[in-house]
């Protein structure tokens, strides 16, 4: 009964689900209490619990929390923001999040809470719960636009009423798809899946006219629901009869989330945006999924600011409200871009065969004997969205296009999307957070090869140049080259945590004797980084340092760690066995 469900307040909650280590002291051992709270390294509170509530509006916080951010609201106000990676029926729906417009979405939520400033900042230095200094809580955007360009207003089978359409249900035609039975949706008319990864980014951020034009969050549809289809034909038919996952950008100002086909349907984990240097063009780094269509390159987006989706001069006296943002801020004319090498550079890397449908990129990383560096260039494939009029099925985008080298499939010759001397550097598609350089003069970032168990540095140190390259006249340029740096192979060996006397793992088959920390991944039986998640790049006087998280269905204990880098050459500073260390253990997800 609702009536005897006890209203916890945001931030009421003190118990932490993430500890130091396994611990069977009875004070470790109550329900809804802490665990070992002595951490290794650092200081950690609860600052808002999933299922907590505002109690002026009624509004509840959803699970589960993954892309944040935070900035002042005003002097005396912190905003921080969240989103909600909730995948509606694959698990259970959230309650439906209702727009202006009276469309209601269940899945994901982007939550904003606020606290006051003051109490914010002395937070960490008190014993006070963060109901203390809670102000206030809601959803970030109450508008949201489609891939067809239309604000959605309702749910309906009509293929001409497109503003009553969700992408990940709906034909380029305006067919209407609805879920097998078990996934029909109850608490909403669609749903948002899988916000993972998100970033916040503020206008002009750069240097004046150099990056977007309004503050925004960054957010997609991630990894793939071909399930919810499986009496179809399930991913495929996902993939090619549907318009795909959404990319997504937030107008923060004005409340409104657009779709953003010119990003691609393919569903993202994280996109986030890196110094360009240039006026004209934003430039993203668009990382996972491509619809697990295996494998693909690691991708980045190039956008033109201040032109319409034909690359023309955008008449903002004639513009609509939604193409004026779009295109003041490179979100109409641009194309997606994914690494590719030359044969001699393979030939270094130790790769003899060079196949645009194997996955190069992981048998790279695992060969502990490869060199550390190398140069690639960032190429495009002959796909570029060309405008909401001209909609097209994710299957008719760039997606498949990144393996198409020219081989006879089926006695079908297929095309060659491989760049002039160049093959596309193909990876398993599993490619979760990037992080970017903190020092905004640079051009660089650092991205989880997760199904590779390792972590890639990328410096795009030729990037205004390269910007401006346009042979073949298309008003985009041609490639962005870059150097990259293996971080960290993924290979055993790699990884040995420092624990400070803490990180204890529980008892269990792979750790009978109660003997192990987690200094190493316990389940595998591994010293790497096993599904490498989360990544932040954080610069301190102290140095440039890597913090990560792992999702590897560790049933140990997840990790959380951090690995100090050398800020030029982006190499570990200490490798194997030196300098990283783990923050905390959580739960497996």
């Amino acid at each position: 009964m609702a009536t005897d469900i006890t209203k916890i307040l945001i931030g009421e909650t003190t118990a932490l689900i993430p500890q130091a280590g396994a611990s069977t002291a009875p004070e470790h051992l109550l329900d809804g209490g802490s665990g070992d709270t002595d951490f290794p390294y650092g200081k950690f509170k609860a600052m808002a619990t999933v299922g907590e509530i505002d109690p002026k509006t009624g509004h509840v916080l959803t699970g589960w929390p993954d892309g944040q951010a935070a900035w002042l609201l005003d002097e005396d106000t912190i905003r921080v923001a969240y989103q909600s990676e909730s995948y509606a029926t694959f698990v259970k729906e959230t309650y439906g999040w209702k727009m202006d417009s009276g469309v209601s979405f269940t899945g994901s939520h982007v939550h904003v809470i606020d606290y006051n400033r003051a109490a914010f900042a002395d937070f960490l230095n008190n014993n006070s719960p963060a109901s203390k200094m809670f102000e206030g809580a809601g959803h970030l955007f109450n508008t949201v636009y489609n891939v067809f360009g239309e604000i959605v207003d309702g749910k309906n089978a009509d293929p001409k009423d497109l503003s009553a359409k969700w992408g990940n249900q709906t034909g380029a035609d305006g067919t209407l798809y609805e879920f097998d039975e078990r996934y029909r949706l109850t608490q909403g008319d669609w749903f948002f899946h899988s916000f993972c990864g998100a970033y916040y980014e503020e206008a002009n951020k750069y240097g004046n006219g150099i990056g977007f034009a309004d503050d925004v969050w960054l957010m997609g549809e991630e990894w793939n629901i071909g399930q919810m289809y499986s009496s179809r034909g399930g991913d495929k038919f996902f993939t090619d009869n549907t318009m795909g996952l959404a990319s997504m950008v937030v107008d923060i100002a004005n409340k409104t989330a657009y779709t953003v086909p010119v990003l691609g349907q393919s569903g993202y984990e994280k996109i986030l945006p890196i110094n360009s240097g240039h006026k004209d063009y934003v430039v993203l780094v668009m990382s996972g999924y491509n619809l697990e269509v295996e494998p693909a390159p690691l991708k980045i987006y190039i956008g033109k600011k201040n032109v319409d989706a034909a690359g023309k001069a955008m008449n903002y006296n004639t513009a609509s409200a939604r193409d004026a943002f779009l295109g003041r801020n490179g979100l109409l004319f641009g194309q997606l871009y994914g690494m590719a090498a030359t044969n001699d550079t393979y030939a270094d890397l130790g790769i003899a065969n060079v196949d645009a449908d194997t996955e190069m990129l992981n048998a790279y990383t695992a060969d502990a004997d490869a060199p550390d560096t190398f140069k690639v260039r960032y190429y495009p494939t002959k796909y570029r969205w060309d405008g909401f009029d001209t909609p097209e099925n994710a299957g008719k985008t760039e997606v498949y296009r990144w393996l198409q080298d020219g081989d006879t499939v089926g006695g079908v010759k297929e095309a060659n999307e491989q760049p002039e001397g160049y093959t596309f550097f193909n990876g398993d598609s599993k490619v979760e957070h990037p992080a970017v350089d903190p020092d905004i003069t640079q051009s660089r970032y650092v991205i989880n090869l997760t199904d590779a168990r390792s972590i890639l540095g990328i410096d795009f140190n030729n990037i205004v140049t390269d910007l401006t390259n346009d042979a073949d006249g298309n008003g985009l340029p041609d490639y962005l080259s870059a150097d990259v740096t293996r971080v960290l192979a993924g290979v055993d060996g790699a990884l040995v945590l420092e624990t400070n006397g803490k990180g204890a793992a529980p008892t269990g088959p792979n750790n009978p004797a109660s003997s192990l920390t987690h200094a190493i991944h316990v389940e595998q039986g591994k010293a790497y980084a096993d599904q490498p998640d989360g990544l932040q790049w954080v610069k301190t006087s102290d140095g440039d340092y890597l913090i990560l998280d792992e999702d590897s269905g560790n049933d140990y204990g997840e990790r959380k760690y951090v690995l100090p880098i050398d800020s030029e050459t982006l190499q570990l500073t200490d490798p194997g066995t030196g300098g990283s260390k783990l923050l905390m253990v959580t739960t497996s997800s």
